[in-house]
C-alpha cells in the first residue's frame, strides 16, 4: 500500500493493495457494537504461594474485578514431580525426567504457564514477598489475599467512591 500527501486540505491517495471497504465496515462494526465485551474495571493479580492459599469463595466476580492468581510454588512442586526417585545415574535420570516432563496433562502445562508468567510478572513489579496484590498494573498491596479488600483500598488510594 502506497500513500501520496494530499493535494488539497482534506484530500488523501491511497493505492496499491488497500484494504477494501468491506473490510473497514467490519472493523467500524466490531468497535462500535453494543455486543463488544468491556474490559473490567479493575485488573487484579494475586501473588501467592501454598503458606497463603487465596480464598475460596469470594465475590470478585463481575464486570467489575477481573482476577487473575499465579501460584508462586507450581515450579517447586513441578520439581519435585520430575524428580522423584530418579536414578542415580545421570543420564538415566534425564531420560526419565525427560519421560516424565512430556506426560504433564494439559492442565499441568497450563499451570505451569501460569507459573512462569506469574513469576516473570513479580520480578516486573518488584514484588519483595507474599502474598501480594497489583491493582491494575499500578498498585501493590501486600498481605490480602481477598480482591475485593484489595480493590476497596485501592479505591480508597486514589479517592474514588467504593463498590
Amino acid at each position: 500500500m502506497n500513500y501520496t500527501a494530499p493535494t488539497q486540505p482534506g484530500s488523501h491517495v491511497w493505492y496499491g493493495n488497500s484494504v477494501g471497504p468491506l473490510a473497514w465496515l467490519a472493523l467500524l462494526l466490531t468497535l462500535t457494537s453494543p455486543f463488544s465485551v468491556a474490559e473490567p474495571r479493575y485488573q487484579v493479580e494475586l501473588f501467592t504461594t501454598a503458606a497463603h492459599p487465596p480464598p475460596a469463595h469470594h465475590n470478585a466476580t463481575g464486570k467489575d474485578i477481573q482476577l487473575t492468581v499465579y501460584d508462586l510454588d507450581g515450579l517447586a512442586r513441578l520439581n519435585a514431580i520430575l524428580s522423584h526417585q530418579l536414578p542415580p545415574q545421570q543420564s538415566a535420570a534425564k531420560a526419565m525426567a525427560a519421560t516424565r516432563l512430556a506426560a504433564l496433562t494439559e492442565r499441568q502445562q497450563a499451570d505451569l504457564r501460569t507459573t512462569a508468567t506469574g513469576l516473570l510478572a513479580a520480578q516486573r513489579y518488584g514484588l519483595t514477598r507474599y502474598p501480594a496484590m497489583v491493582i491494575n498494573g499500578e498498585a501493590v498491596f501486600y498481605g490480602l489475599t481477598d480482591p475485593t479488600a484489595a480493590v476497596r483500598q485501592y479505591q480508597r488510594w486514589r479517592g474514588e467512591a467504593e463498590l
